[in-house]
Protein backbone atom coordinates (compact mmCIF):
# COMPACT_ATOMS: atom_id res chain seq x y z
CA UNK A 1 0.00 0.00 0.00
CA UNK A 2 2.92 2.35 0.61
CA UNK A 3 3.91 1.97 -3.04
CA UNK A 4 0.45 3.20 -4.09
CA UNK A 5 0.35 6.22 -1.78
CA UNK A 6 2.27 8.46 -4.19
CA UNK A 7 -0.03 7.92 -7.20
CA UNK A 8 -3.13 8.58 -5.09
CA UNK A 9 -1.53 11.69 -3.59
CA UNK A 10 -0.71 13.02 -7.05
CA UNK A 11 -4.28 12.34 -8.18
CA UNK A 12 -5.57 14.37 -5.24
CA UNK A 13 -3.21 17.27 -5.94
CA UNK A 14 -4.17 17.12 -9.61
CA UNK A 15 -7.75 18.09 -8.81
CA UNK A 16 -6.52 21.45 -7.56
CA UNK A 17 -4.13 21.87 -10.48
CA UNK A 18 -6.88 21.22 -13.04
CA UNK A 19 -8.99 23.98 -11.50
CA UNK A 20 -6.58 26.50 -13.02
CA UNK A 21 -6.98 27.79 -16.57
CA UNK A 22 -4.72 25.88 -18.96
CA UNK A 23 -5.67 27.36 -22.32
CA UNK A 24 -5.41 30.70 -24.06
CA UNK A 25 -7.77 30.76 -27.05
CA UNK A 26 -10.77 32.90 -28.06
CA UNK A 27 -12.33 29.74 -29.53
CA UNK A 28 -12.88 28.51 -25.97
CA UNK A 29 -15.51 31.20 -25.31
CA UNK A 30 -18.29 29.07 -26.84
CA UNK A 31 -20.29 26.24 -25.27
CA UNK A 32 -18.48 24.61 -22.34
CA UNK A 33 -15.16 25.70 -23.75
CA UNK A 34 -12.74 23.99 -26.08
CA UNK A 35 -13.27 20.25 -25.77
CA UNK A 36 -10.48 17.97 -24.66
CA UNK A 37 -7.09 18.74 -23.19
CA UNK A 38 -3.63 18.96 -24.63
CA UNK A 39 -2.99 15.53 -26.03
CA UNK A 40 -1.29 12.38 -24.78
CA UNK A 41 2.46 12.68 -25.35
CA UNK A 42 2.66 9.42 -27.33
CA UNK A 43 -0.44 9.87 -29.51
CA UNK A 44 0.23 13.56 -30.17
CA UNK A 45 3.49 12.57 -31.86
CA UNK A 46 1.49 10.27 -34.16
CA UNK A 47 -0.71 13.04 -35.55
CA UNK A 48 -3.23 12.60 -32.71
CA UNK A 49 -4.35 9.15 -33.89
CA UNK A 50 -5.54 8.62 -30.33
CA UNK A 51 -7.70 5.50 -30.40
CA UNK A 52 -5.46 3.06 -32.36
CA UNK A 53 -2.60 2.76 -29.85
CA UNK A 54 -2.54 -0.63 -28.10
CA UNK A 55 0.76 -0.88 -26.28
CA UNK A 56 1.44 -2.77 -23.06
CA UNK A 57 3.72 0.10 -21.97
CA UNK A 58 1.18 2.92 -22.54
CA UNK A 59 -2.13 3.70 -20.86
CA UNK A 60 -4.45 4.93 -23.63
CA UNK A 61 -7.53 6.38 -21.90
CA UNK A 62 -8.83 7.69 -25.26
CA UNK A 63 -9.94 4.12 -26.10
CA UNK A 64 -11.22 2.17 -23.08
CA UNK A 65 -11.05 -1.12 -25.03
CA UNK A 66 -7.23 -0.90 -24.85
CA UNK A 67 -6.91 -1.45 -21.07
CA UNK A 68 -6.88 -5.25 -21.35
CA UNK A 69 -3.75 -5.02 -23.55
CA UNK A 70 -1.63 -3.69 -20.67
CA UNK A 71 1.23 -5.87 -19.47
CA UNK A 72 0.17 -8.69 -17.15
CA UNK A 73 1.13 -8.02 -13.54
CA UNK A 74 2.46 -4.58 -14.50
CA UNK A 75 0.21 -1.75 -13.18
CA UNK A 76 0.95 1.45 -15.06
CA UNK A 77 0.75 4.99 -13.68
CA UNK A 78 0.61 7.76 -16.29
CA UNK A 79 1.05 11.51 -15.94
CA UNK A 80 1.17 14.16 -18.66
CA UNK A 81 2.46 17.74 -18.81
CA UNK A 82 1.77 20.08 -21.74
CA UNK A 83 2.85 23.49 -22.97
CA UNK A 84 1.43 25.53 -25.81
CA UNK A 85 3.06 28.59 -27.35
CA UNK A 86 0.70 30.61 -29.55
CA UNK A 87 0.97 33.70 -31.71
CA UNK A 88 -2.41 35.26 -32.53
CA UNK A 89 -2.61 37.67 -35.46
CA UNK A 90 -5.27 39.80 -37.17
CA UNK A 91 -5.03 42.71 -39.63
CA UNK A 92 -1.26 42.94 -39.29
CA UNK A 93 -1.14 42.95 -35.47
CA UNK A 94 -0.05 39.99 -33.35
CA UNK A 95 0.06 38.84 -29.75
CA UNK A 96 2.01 36.03 -28.09
CA UNK A 97 0.68 33.83 -25.27
CA UNK A 98 1.76 30.60 -23.60
CA UNK A 99 0.26 28.14 -21.12
CA UNK A 100 1.71 25.16 -19.25
CA UNK A 101 -0.08 22.67 -17.06
CA UNK A 102 -0.44 19.12 -15.84
CA UNK A 103 -2.94 17.44 -18.14
CA UNK A 104 -3.81 14.01 -16.82
CA UNK A 105 -3.27 11.45 -14.08
CA UNK A 106 -4.29 7.84 -14.52
CA UNK A 107 -3.56 4.35 -13.27
CA UNK A 108 -4.28 1.19 -15.24
CA UNK A 109 -3.77 -2.56 -14.94
CA UNK A 110 -4.85 -5.85 -16.49
CA UNK A 111 -6.12 -8.78 -14.45
CA UNK A 112 -7.59 -12.29 -14.79
CA UNK A 113 -5.94 -12.64 -18.23
CA UNK A 114 -8.92 -11.10 -20.05
CA UNK A 115 -9.73 -7.84 -18.26
CA UNK A 116 -8.28 -4.35 -17.92
CA UNK A 117 -9.05 -1.53 -15.49
CA UNK A 118 -8.13 2.16 -15.41
CA UNK A 119 -9.09 5.25 -13.43
CA UNK A 120 -7.84 8.79 -13.24
CA UNK A 121 -8.42 12.47 -13.90
CA UNK A 122 -8.40 14.24 -17.26
CA UNK A 123 -9.74 17.49 -18.77
CA UNK A 124 -13.07 17.43 -20.61
CA UNK A 125 -13.14 21.06 -21.73
CA UNK A 126 -11.13 24.22 -21.08
CA UNK A 127 -11.79 27.95 -21.15
CA UNK A 128 -9.29 30.79 -21.11
CA UNK A 129 -9.15 34.02 -23.11
CA UNK A 130 -9.14 37.81 -22.79
CA UNK A 131 -9.39 40.61 -25.32
CA UNK A 132 -10.16 44.32 -25.06
CA UNK A 133 -11.44 47.06 -27.36
CA UNK A 134 -11.74 50.84 -26.83
CA UNK A 135 -13.97 53.55 -28.28
CA UNK A 136 -13.05 57.23 -28.03
CA UNK A 137 -15.70 59.43 -26.37
CA UNK A 138 -14.64 63.10 -26.38
CA UNK A 139 -11.57 63.22 -24.12
CA UNK A 140 -12.31 59.87 -22.50
CA UNK A 141 -12.41 56.25 -23.68
CA UNK A 142 -15.03 53.56 -23.32
CA UNK A 143 -13.36 50.19 -22.78
CA UNK A 144 -14.93 46.76 -23.38
CA UNK A 145 -13.25 43.66 -21.97
CA UNK A 146 -14.24 40.06 -22.71
CA UNK A 147 -12.62 37.25 -20.73
CA UNK A 148 -13.17 33.66 -19.73
CA UNK A 149 -11.63 31.12 -17.40
CA UNK A 150 -12.13 27.71 -15.85
CA UNK A 151 -12.82 24.31 -17.30
CA UNK A 152 -14.67 21.03 -16.90
CA UNK A 153 -12.70 18.03 -15.61
CA UNK A 154 -13.56 14.34 -15.53
CA UNK A 155 -12.84 11.67 -12.94
CA UNK A 156 -13.22 8.40 -14.80
CA UNK A 157 -13.27 4.65 -14.22
CA UNK A 158 -12.80 2.35 -17.20
CA UNK A 159 -13.13 -1.39 -17.75
CA UNK A 160 -12.32 -3.54 -20.77
CA UNK A 161 -12.42 -7.22 -21.68
CA UNK A 162 -11.02 -9.48 -24.37
CA UNK A 163 -14.27 -11.11 -25.44
CA UNK A 164 -12.77 -13.23 -28.23
CA UNK A 165 -9.41 -14.86 -28.98
CA UNK A 166 -9.33 -17.25 -31.92
CA UNK A 167 -6.65 -18.10 -34.51
CA UNK A 168 -4.74 -14.85 -34.22
CA UNK A 169 -7.87 -12.72 -33.87
CA UNK A 170 -8.68 -10.75 -30.74
CA UNK A 171 -11.76 -8.65 -30.04
CA UNK A 172 -11.94 -6.35 -27.03
CA UNK A 173 -14.59 -3.93 -25.83
CA UNK A 174 -14.55 -1.36 -23.03
CA UNK A 175 -16.21 1.68 -21.56
CA UNK A 176 -15.29 4.73 -19.49
CA UNK A 177 -17.76 6.01 -16.89
CA UNK A 178 -16.87 9.47 -15.69
CA UNK A 179 -18.13 12.26 -13.47
CA UNK A 180 -17.83 15.77 -14.89
CA UNK A 181 -17.23 18.67 -12.53
CA UNK A 182 -15.96 22.24 -12.70
CA UNK A 183 -17.01 25.68 -13.88
CA UNK A 184 -16.80 27.63 -17.13
CA UNK A 185 -17.03 31.40 -16.72
CA UNK A 186 -17.56 34.21 -19.24
CA UNK A 187 -17.08 37.85 -18.18
CA UNK A 188 -18.03 40.99 -20.06
CA UNK A 189 -17.30 44.44 -18.68
CA UNK A 190 -17.60 47.99 -19.96
CA UNK A 191 -16.43 51.19 -18.34
CA UNK A 192 -15.59 54.81 -18.98
CA UNK A 193 -11.92 55.72 -18.55
CA UNK A 194 -11.77 59.34 -17.50
CA UNK A 195 -8.90 61.43 -18.75
CA UNK A 196 -5.90 61.43 -16.40
CA UNK A 197 -7.04 58.43 -14.33
CA UNK A 198 -6.13 54.73 -14.32
CA UNK A 199 -9.19 53.48 -12.42
CA UNK A 200 -12.69 53.58 -13.84
CA UNK A 201 -16.25 52.64 -13.00
CA UNK A 202 -18.40 50.36 -15.11
CA UNK A 203 -20.73 47.39 -15.37
CA UNK A 204 -19.76 43.73 -15.24
CA UNK A 205 -21.79 40.79 -16.55
CA UNK A 206 -20.59 37.39 -15.29
CA UNK A 207 -22.06 34.11 -16.57
CA UNK A 208 -21.07 30.82 -14.90
CA UNK A 209 -21.99 27.22 -15.67
CA UNK A 210 -21.09 24.85 -12.83
CA UNK A 211 -21.24 21.27 -14.10
CA UNK A 212 -21.99 18.16 -12.01
CA UNK A 213 -22.92 15.26 -14.25
CA UNK A 214 -22.11 11.69 -15.29
CA UNK A 215 -20.62 10.93 -18.70
CA UNK A 216 -19.64 7.80 -20.61
CA UNK A 217 -18.00 6.56 -23.82
CA UNK A 218 -17.62 3.14 -25.45
CA UNK A 219 -14.57 1.61 -27.17
CA UNK A 220 -13.90 -1.32 -29.51
CA UNK A 221 -10.75 -3.01 -30.84
CA UNK A 222 -10.28 -5.82 -33.34
CA UNK A 223 -6.78 -7.17 -33.99
CA UNK A 224 -5.87 -9.82 -36.54
CA UNK A 225 -2.41 -11.38 -36.64
CA UNK A 226 -1.93 -12.49 -40.24
CA UNK A 227 1.45 -14.12 -39.59
CA UNK A 228 4.57 -13.43 -37.55
CA UNK A 229 5.37 -10.38 -39.68
CA UNK A 230 1.99 -8.72 -40.29
CA UNK A 231 -0.83 -7.54 -38.04
CA UNK A 232 -3.82 -5.26 -38.66
CA UNK A 233 -6.22 -3.60 -36.27
CA UNK A 234 -9.55 -1.77 -36.39
CA UNK A 235 -10.70 0.56 -33.60
CA UNK A 236 -13.78 2.61 -32.81
CA UNK A 237 -14.84 4.92 -29.98
CA UNK A 238 -18.33 6.36 -29.62
CA UNK A 239 -19.40 9.19 -27.33
CA UNK A 240 -23.22 9.11 -27.57
CA UNK A 241 -25.57 12.06 -27.15
CA UNK A 242 -25.87 12.91 -23.43
CA UNK A 243 -27.33 15.65 -21.26
CA UNK A 244 -24.88 17.41 -18.95
CA UNK A 245 -26.56 18.82 -15.87
CA UNK A 246 -25.41 21.64 -13.65
CA UNK A 247 -26.22 25.08 -12.28
CA UNK A 248 -26.26 28.31 -14.25
CA UNK A 249 -25.72 31.66 -12.56
CA UNK A 250 -25.62 35.17 -14.03
CA UNK A 251 -24.56 38.18 -11.97
CA UNK A 252 -24.66 41.85 -12.92
CA UNK A 253 -22.30 44.13 -10.98
CA UNK A 254 -21.39 47.81 -10.82
CA UNK A 255 -18.18 49.27 -9.47
CA UNK A 256 -14.49 49.81 -10.15
CA UNK A 257 -13.61 47.35 -12.94
CA UNK A 258 -10.21 46.53 -11.45
CA UNK A 259 -11.52 45.92 -7.91
CA UNK A 260 -13.87 42.87 -7.70
CA UNK A 261 -14.01 43.19 -3.90
CA UNK A 262 -15.84 46.50 -4.28
CA UNK A 263 -18.54 45.39 -6.71
CA UNK A 264 -22.19 46.22 -5.99
CA UNK A 265 -24.59 43.49 -7.12
CA UNK A 266 -27.30 44.78 -9.44
CA UNK A 267 -29.06 41.48 -10.18
CA UNK A 268 -28.64 37.72 -9.85
CA UNK A 269 -30.24 34.94 -11.90
CA UNK A 270 -29.87 31.26 -11.06
CA UNK A 271 -31.15 28.21 -12.97
CA UNK A 272 -30.80 24.79 -11.33
CA UNK A 273 -32.96 22.56 -13.54
CA UNK A 274 -31.37 23.13 -16.96
CA UNK A 275 -28.67 21.36 -18.90
CA UNK A 276 -26.31 21.54 -21.82
CA UNK A 277 -25.61 18.61 -24.09
CA UNK A 278 -22.41 17.04 -25.26
CA UNK A 279 -21.50 16.76 -28.93
CA UNK A 280 -22.04 13.18 -30.20
CA UNK A 281 -18.70 12.03 -31.59
CA UNK A 282 -17.77 8.96 -33.61
CA UNK A 283 -14.12 8.00 -34.17
CA UNK A 284 -12.80 5.15 -36.32
CA UNK A 285 -9.21 3.99 -36.63
CA UNK A 286 -7.03 1.59 -38.59
CA UNK A 287 -3.49 0.41 -37.87
CA UNK A 288 -1.02 -1.93 -39.55
CA UNK A 289 2.21 -3.35 -38.09
CA UNK A 290 5.10 -4.90 -40.01
CA UNK A 291 7.77 -6.80 -38.11
CA UNK A 292 11.09 -7.58 -39.75
CA UNK A 293 14.67 -8.52 -38.99
CA UNK A 294 17.44 -5.98 -39.37
CA UNK A 295 21.20 -6.06 -39.01
CA UNK A 296 22.87 -4.44 -36.03
CA UNK A 297 26.25 -6.09 -36.33
CA UNK A 298 28.15 -8.93 -37.91
CA UNK A 299 26.36 -11.63 -35.86
CA UNK A 300 23.25 -10.08 -34.28
CA UNK A 301 19.86 -9.11 -35.69
CA UNK A 302 17.35 -6.43 -34.70
CA UNK A 303 13.69 -7.26 -34.12
CA UNK A 304 12.35 -4.15 -35.83
CA UNK A 305 8.76 -2.99 -36.32
CA UNK A 306 7.00 -0.28 -38.28
CA UNK A 307 3.38 0.62 -37.50
CA UNK A 308 1.08 2.92 -39.46
CA UNK A 309 -1.95 4.56 -37.80
CA UNK A 310 -4.90 6.45 -39.29
CA UNK A 311 -8.13 7.71 -37.77
CA UNK A 312 -11.20 9.68 -38.77
CA UNK A 313 -13.52 11.45 -36.35
CA UNK A 314 -16.79 13.34 -36.84
CA UNK A 315 -18.86 15.36 -34.38
CA UNK A 316 -22.51 16.35 -34.82
CA UNK A 317 -22.68 19.91 -33.47
CA UNK A 318 -26.23 20.34 -34.78
CA UNK A 319 -27.39 18.43 -31.68
CA UNK A 320 -25.64 20.73 -29.20
CA UNK A 321 -28.11 22.47 -26.89
CA UNK A 322 -27.82 25.00 -24.06
CA UNK A 323 -31.04 25.17 -22.05
CA UNK A 324 -29.54 27.61 -19.56
CA UNK A 325 -29.25 30.45 -22.07
CA UNK A 326 -32.66 31.56 -23.37
CA UNK A 327 -30.97 33.56 -26.14
CA UNK A 328 -28.85 30.63 -27.35
CA UNK A 329 -28.95 29.81 -31.07
CA UNK A 330 -26.91 26.95 -32.46
CA UNK A 331 -24.81 28.31 -35.31
CA UNK A 332 -21.97 25.80 -34.96
CA UNK A 333 -20.67 23.76 -37.87
CA UNK A 334 -20.32 19.97 -37.78
CA UNK A 335 -16.67 18.98 -37.49
CA UNK A 336 -14.37 16.25 -38.75
CA UNK A 337 -10.78 15.24 -38.08
CA UNK A 338 -8.36 13.17 -40.17
CA UNK A 339 -5.11 11.98 -38.59
CA UNK A 340 -2.17 9.92 -39.80
CA UNK A 341 0.92 8.69 -37.94
CA UNK A 342 3.87 6.30 -38.25
CA UNK A 343 6.08 4.71 -35.61
CA UNK A 344 9.41 2.91 -36.02
CA UNK A 345 11.03 0.75 -33.34
CA UNK A 346 14.52 -0.62 -34.21
CA UNK A 347 14.43 -3.22 -31.40
CA UNK A 348 11.06 -4.35 -30.05
CA UNK A 349 12.51 -7.00 -27.73
CA UNK A 350 14.68 -4.50 -25.90
CA UNK A 351 14.18 -6.02 -22.44
CA UNK A 352 15.49 -9.44 -23.45
CA UNK A 353 18.25 -7.92 -25.57
CA UNK A 354 19.10 -4.99 -23.32
CA UNK A 355 22.73 -6.13 -23.04
CA UNK A 356 23.39 -6.37 -26.78
CA UNK A 357 21.13 -3.56 -28.06
CA UNK A 358 22.22 0.08 -28.18
CA UNK A 359 20.29 2.92 -26.55
CA UNK A 360 19.10 4.34 -29.88
CA UNK A 361 17.79 0.88 -30.87
CA UNK A 362 15.23 1.01 -28.06
CA UNK A 363 13.76 4.43 -28.86
CA UNK A 364 10.32 4.58 -30.51
CA UNK A 365 10.49 7.17 -33.31
CA UNK A 366 7.16 8.82 -34.21
CA UNK A 367 5.83 11.33 -36.73
CA UNK A 368 2.40 12.37 -38.00
CA UNK A 369 0.08 14.86 -39.62
CA UNK A 370 -3.54 15.95 -39.04
CA UNK A 371 -6.22 18.27 -40.30
CA UNK A 372 -9.57 18.99 -38.71
CA UNK A 373 -12.30 21.59 -38.70
CA UNK A 374 -13.52 23.61 -35.72
CA UNK A 375 -17.21 24.35 -35.07
CA UNK A 376 -16.45 28.08 -35.17
CA UNK A 377 -16.51 30.44 -38.13
CA UNK A 378 -14.59 33.57 -39.10
CA UNK A 379 -15.92 35.85 -41.84
CA UNK A 380 -18.61 33.22 -42.58
CA UNK A 381 -15.93 30.57 -43.20
CA UNK A 382 -15.36 27.50 -41.02
CA UNK A 383 -12.06 27.52 -39.13
CA UNK A 384 -9.59 24.76 -39.95
CA UNK A 385 -6.66 23.41 -37.95
CA UNK A 386 -3.66 21.80 -39.65
CA UNK A 387 -0.54 20.45 -37.99
CA UNK A 388 2.51 18.22 -38.23
CA UNK A 389 3.88 16.24 -35.31
CA UNK A 390 6.94 14.28 -34.26
CA UNK A 391 8.38 12.76 -31.10
CA UNK A 392 9.78 9.67 -29.48
CA UNK A 393 9.38 7.25 -26.60
CA UNK A 394 12.31 6.22 -24.42
CA UNK A 395 11.87 2.99 -22.42
CA UNK A 396 13.47 2.84 -18.99
CA UNK A 397 15.12 -0.58 -18.97
CA UNK A 398 15.61 -1.06 -15.22
CA UNK A 399 14.63 -4.30 -13.44
CA UNK A 400 12.49 -5.30 -16.47
CA UNK A 401 10.18 -2.33 -15.88
CA UNK A 402 7.76 -1.09 -18.55
CA UNK A 403 8.33 2.55 -17.56
CA UNK A 404 8.97 5.10 -20.29
CA UNK A 405 9.30 8.78 -21.10
CA UNK A 406 7.38 10.11 -24.11
CA UNK A 407 7.67 13.41 -25.95
CA UNK A 408 5.35 14.79 -28.60
CA UNK A 409 5.88 18.07 -30.46
CA UNK A 410 3.18 19.73 -32.58
CA UNK A 411 3.53 22.57 -35.08
CA UNK A 412 0.16 23.84 -36.24
CA UNK A 413 -2.00 26.72 -37.36
CA UNK A 414 -5.67 27.66 -37.10
CA UNK A 415 -7.58 30.05 -39.26
CA UNK A 416 -9.31 30.65 -42.59
CA UNK A 417 -8.07 31.44 -46.10
CA UNK A 418 -8.11 35.22 -45.54
CA UNK A 419 -4.60 36.09 -44.33
CA UNK A 420 -5.87 39.27 -42.61
CA UNK A 421 -8.51 37.41 -40.57
CA UNK A 422 -7.93 36.13 -37.05
CA UNK A 423 -5.53 33.16 -36.95
CA UNK A 424 -3.29 31.26 -34.56
CA UNK A 425 0.17 29.80 -35.13
CA UNK A 426 1.10 27.44 -32.31
CA UNK A 427 3.71 25.04 -30.98
CA UNK A 428 2.70 22.29 -28.60
CA UNK A 429 5.03 20.31 -26.35
CA UNK A 430 3.59 17.25 -24.60
CA UNK A 431 5.68 15.32 -22.10
CA UNK A 432 4.42 12.08 -20.59
CA UNK A 433 5.72 9.70 -17.94
CA UNK A 434 4.59 6.08 -17.70
CA UNK A 435 5.69 4.51 -14.43
CA UNK A 436 5.49 0.74 -13.95
CA UNK A 437 6.99 -1.52 -11.27
CA UNK A 438 10.15 -3.43 -11.99
CA UNK A 439 11.32 -6.40 -10.00
CA UNK A 440 9.56 -4.88 -6.96
CA UNK A 441 5.90 -5.49 -7.89
CA UNK A 442 3.27 -3.12 -6.50
CA UNK A 443 0.57 -5.71 -5.87
CA UNK A 444 2.60 -8.65 -4.56
CA UNK A 445 1.56 -9.93 -1.11
CA UNK A 446 4.60 -9.97 1.12
CA UNK A 447 5.51 -13.02 3.17
CA UNK A 448 7.80 -13.27 6.18
CA UNK A 449 10.02 -16.32 6.50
Amino acid sequence: MRNLSLPFLILFIGTAVFAQSNINSPYSSYGLGELGGHDHAATSALGNTNITIQDSTLLNFYNPASYSSLGKGQPLFSIGVSSRLSTFSENGTSNFASVTGIQNFSLGMSFKNHFGLAFGLKPYSRRGYEFTSRIKVDEDSLEYTYSGKGGINEVFLGLSSNVLKYKGAQVSIGANLGYLFGSAINNRSSGLIESGTNSYLGAIDEKTIRVKSFHYEIGFNYNQKINEHHKVGISAVIEPFQKITGVYRENMYYGAIDNPNGYDTLSTTEITDGNVTNVPTYTFGLNYTLRAKGRKGSTNELNSAVSVHASYSMSDWSKYEDNFDVSFTNDFFNTSKLSFGIEYIPETDFITNKVTSKFYHRIKYRAGIYQFTLPNQTNNEQVTDFGTTFGFGIPIVVQNSLSSINLGVTIGKRGVADSQAFREQYYGINLGFSIAPGADKWFVKRKLN
